[in-house]
């Protein structure tokens, strides 16, 4: 205490004239209306930027939790869009039938291999979140692989690049049929085998899921031909380049067919009689 009293009677002439420079600073900004505007606006412009700072930083320490709010509320939209598509399709029927057919369900891949002959993929999903085997994973623009094996929190996907791996694929102009599957060369391509000779083929169009299974819905973007070849005189294959880049993927949709036990037991009772 007494050096804090010391500090102010050896300098309180300068104390003093620090204080009568803002005193009279006060009275030229509350006096003139120009300086006054002048002072609020730099003022303004301190603060808003030191706030600026302030959130930027914030965010910067905030990206895994908004990335994973975005993942949720896309993951919101997917089911919501499908539901749409159902409801515009069956206007005709019951409150029941007008239930979605798909669900999404949102997950983060957390092993990912993509340079092997028959790569596995693992998501932080599993039993718990209903995850089940043979259900398809997805994004946006590709198809990633199936289900495989579940644990309550993890669940492993057999990836589009595997050798054991096939896909219902066709053309999204002609709807021509054929088998997608991978020759374990280029994880950026993937074939799509045995379509009939009678396919108008070109470069630069589009392959999209076919919709006739169970497991992936019909219409998701997988990729453009970049080339094809004519096999036995009677079938054609395809060599696609793939929109997804499975070296780096991160979050990923896996898709529920709330359907499917239904569909699944009728034919098992149509195949028994």
């Amino acid at each position: 205490m007494l050096q804090l009293i010391k500090f102010f009677t050896n300098n309180r002439s300068g104390i003093l004239f620090v204080f009568l420079e803002l005193v009279a600073f006060g009275f030229i900004i509350n006096s003139h209306s120009y300086h006054h505007s002048k002072y609020l606006n730099t003022a303004n412009a301190i603060s808003g930027t030191i706030l600026k700072k302030s959130q930027n930083i914030q965010d910067y320490f905030t990206l895994s939790s908004q990335n994973k709010e975005l993942i949720r509320e896309n993951e919101f939209l997917k089911n919501q869009l499908e539901k749409k598509i159902n409801e515009s399709t069956n206007k005709t029927a019951s409150p029941i039938d007008n239930i979605s057919k798909y669900n999404f369900v949102a997950a983060k891949i957390i092993s990912n291999s993509y340079y092997k002959r028959n790569n596995i993929l693992t998501i932080d999903k599993g039993s718990k979140d209903s995850i089940k085997p043979n259900m398809g994973v997805i994004l946006s623009n590709g198809i990633i692989g199936i289900t495989l094996n579940t644990s309550t929190h993890f669940t492993t996907v057999l990836s589009l690049l595997n050798s054991q791996t096939r896909i219902n694929a066709k053309m999204k102009k002609s709807h021509h049929f054929g088998s997608l599957e991978w020759n374990g060369n280029d994880f950026s391509h993937v074939q799509l085998f045995d379509l009939p000779i009678q396919a108008k083929i070109q470069k630069g169009d589009t392959i999209i899921s076919g919709g006739k299974s169970l497991i992936f819905p019909e219409g998701i973007p997988i990729g453009i031909i970049e080339s094809y070849s004519v096999r036995d005189k009677a079938y054609q294959n395809i060599n696609i380049k793939l929109f997804a880049d499975f070296s780096a993927l991160n979050y990923v949709y896996v898709v529920k067919n709330r359907r499917s036990a239904e569909q699944i037991q009728l034919e098992q009772e149509s195949n028994n009689e």
